[in-house]
């Protein structure tokens, strides 16, 4: 069971997504769907939902502008944006929910999976994550949102040592030897830090390359990290992985 709210200056989008929430999640109230967001707004301060569908760019009051008046936010939303692919790395890095135009059944059935899974009211310092990030290159991008089983952690990326996978999860190793379990795949990791320079050298490793100390070629082939963990290097990617890290540890 939700209570949903709709804000979208386009009616066809706000018809799209009521049709989609309404089919899929027959459970979900739709109380209020506004393309005016200053209506939108006013509703929201006496009737503040479960989850909020909040498209970005609006005359007069856009997405943001709208949040800002509603600071401290006690429910949760899913951004609906027309933003290219590069735009979306700001949605990632702050781990806020998003959908992308034009949407589709799957994409609402996922998001709306991801969102039942977590139900984990957004801090503000996701917000300035996502706003700050919209608005640089993504090797700008200095900070990850990671989604614990009891809210969000914000670090540093430079601060993170390896990743490692544990099925649909994946366990992040920091420099400072502590440890987070996050509700996120590996592949869904690596396609965010892989632009900070960080390399998959295994189906279950990732790794920052400035933390390695040492190549091991026994037993195959591995790596030394600056823990002490050694880890393994899969055979497609030992030639590139080796060539790689040899040029920037010759310079260490």
């Amino acid at each position: 069971m939700a209570n949903i709210i709709i804000i979208d200056d386009e009616m066809h989008c706000v018809n799209v997504l009521t049709n989609l929430i309404e089919k899929t999640h027959a459970d979900y109230t739709i109380t209020g769907a506004f393309t005016n967001p200053i209506l939108g707004l006013d509703y929201i301060l006496n009737n503040p939902p479960d989850l909020l569908f909040l498209d970005i760019e609006m005359p007069n009051l856009n997405g943001f502008a709208l949040l800002d008046k509603l600071l401290p936010i006690d429910f949760d939303i899913i951004f609906t944006t027309a933003y290219d692919r590069y735009a979306i790395r700001a949605f990632q890095y702050s781990a806020i929910n998003y959908l992308l135009k034009p949407i589709t059944e799957q994409n609402m059935v996922k998001a709306l999976s991801s969102w039942e899974k977590r139900r984990k009211k957004t801090s503000h310092e996701q917000w300035q994550i996502l706003q700050k990030n919209l608005g640089e290159s993504t090797l700008e991008h200095s900070k990850i949102a990671l989604p614990t089983g009891v809210g969000y952690h914000i670090v540093e990326i430079k601060d993170i040592l390896r990743c490692q996978s544990d099925n649909n999860y994946t366990n992040f190793y920091f420099k400072d030897e502590n440890k987070i379990l996050i509700s996120r795949t590996l592949k869904e990791i690596d396609d965010i830090l892989s632009e900070h320079g960080f390399l998959r050298v295994h189906q279950s490793h990732l790794i920052n390359p400035q933390c390695v100390k040492g190549i091991l070629k026994q037993d195959g082939g591995s790596l030394v990290m600056n823990d002490g963990t050694e880890i393994p290097v899969s055979r497609q990617k030992r030639t590139q992985i080796n060539d790689i890290l040899k040029s920037m540890l010759r310079f260490k």
